[in-house]
């Protein structure tokens, strides 16, 4: 069994321990440190309790990745929104525990959250994601992917509050054309997209995108029913965006 000890060792303020064979012991060991970086993805030993030690005596954390921690729930998602005001990055993807109360309760962490990854977090919908927009409006990396019960209702609130946004990934979520026409209103710095298999958008939708989001580096519309008329006009508008696509017909 593999356990890491840097209790002494005050001035560590970052730390990888992306194996998987943590112990619920490594957060007693890491109480004595300052750590502003922490990345545990892959640790499918920690559980909420042993986050839940972990946050309070790592209360300066800015960037925490829990990717794939799959036995973290609500529980310790809301020990890092209660005990870590200062989280700057956060990525809790493919933690399918995860639910809104859990995305509720990182919202209070505010203006200082910046990017957060909910990918796959299937249990997450617009009642997460809205009050996530409302509360934390500095947002500029957004990743729902895969959340499937999330759609324009969360769109028209994030992109009211987010306009700073400038990556987000809404692959597989319920969002339409509606959606598309709000953030293109209101978050005109784009320049990340993701729209892989978003099956109800059209290509109006992306037209709208491409008009409004003239910075766009990069367009992901894999999987989605659009035609050549779409392609045009992002290339059009979008002088600079790499468009990955599953269309025969673009090339």
């Amino acid at each position: 069994m593999f356990v890491v000890s840097i209790t002494g060792c005050p001035c560590v303020t970052s730390v990888s321990l992306t194996t998987q064979v943590l112990e619920q012991a490594t957060a007693h060991h890491l109480r004595q440190i300052y750590l502003r970086f922490l990345d545990m993805t892959d640790c499918y030993a920690l559980e909420d309790e042993g986050l839940q030690t972990l946050t309070l005596h790592c209360t300066q954390l800015q960037h925490l990745y829990l990717r794939r921690c799959v036995r973290i729930g609500d529980a310790g998602v809301q020990a890092i929104g209660i005990n870590c005001p200062y989280i700057k990055e956060l990525s809790i993807s493919d933690c399918r525990k995860v639910t809104d109360y859990g995305v509720c309760a990182l919202s209070k962490i505010g203006d200082n959250l910046r990017y957060l990854s909910v990918a796959k977090c299937d249990k997450v919908s617009d009642v997460g994601v809205i009050q996530l927009a409302k509360n934390c409006r500095k947002l500029r990396y957004l990743n729902v992917r895969g959340c499937e019960a999330v759609s324009d209702d969360a769109m028209d609130v994030l992109a009211r509050n987010c306009t700073k946004l400038k990556s987000l990934d809404i692959g597989k979520c319920d969002v339409t054309d509606e959606g598309l026409q709000v953030l293109s209103h209101n978050c005109s710095q784009l320049k990340k997209l993701s729209l892989k298999s978003c099956d109800a958008i059209t290509d109006d939708g992306v037209k709208c995108i491409a008009k409004k989001c003239r910075h766009l580096e990069q367009l992901n519309i894999q999987d989605c029913h659009l035609t050549v008329d779409a392609y045009r006009a992002v290339k059009r508008y979008c002088k600079k965006c790499f468009i990955e696509h599953t269309n025969p017909g673009f090339y």
